[in-house]
């Protein structure tokens, strides 16, 4: 059977990916075993994400507002990208990704294969912004 998950209902997370504000969707606390984890975030221009990889799944993501720099893979093969507003991302598991809002963004992102944003196992390479 479907499951709606209406905006009011989202849960707000201001933890997770300082300073950006993610609202979680589609997890394991509003659908039984989703197999999937699906979420909307938020950011203000010159928030940044910082770079991160997740152990257990890969991420989609898609740019529905605004412009990002995004840095992609480790330090000494970096790739530099500008997303934008329309563009589709696939990042796949264990690379590393993130940057900062060029303007004021919304994302809607996807982890593939895990129920839970604990059980992607993201480890962040680097202090949220402003620490």
């Amino acid at each position: 059977m479907a499951t709606i998950i209406k905006q009011k209902d989202r849960k707000l997370d201001k933890v997770y990916e300082p300073p950006l504000v993610v609202g979680f969707g589609i997890d394991s606390t509003t659908v039984k075993n989703p197999g999937m984890v699906m979420g909307y975030t938020t950011g203000l221009a010159g928030g940044r994400n910082q770079r991160h990889y997740h152990i257990h799944t890969a991420a989609g993501i898609y740019v529905v507002k605004g412009r990002i720099r995004m840095f992609l893979g480790p330090d000494h093969e970096m790739k530099e990208v500008i997303l934008e507003e329309g563009d589709f991302v696939y990042i796949p598991r264990g690379e590393i990704h993130g940057g900062p809002n060029l303007t004021d963004t919304a994302v809607v992102f996807c982890y593939p294969d895990v129920s839970s944003k604990e059980e992607a196992g993201t480890v962040y390479m680097e202090p949220p912004h402003g620490d």
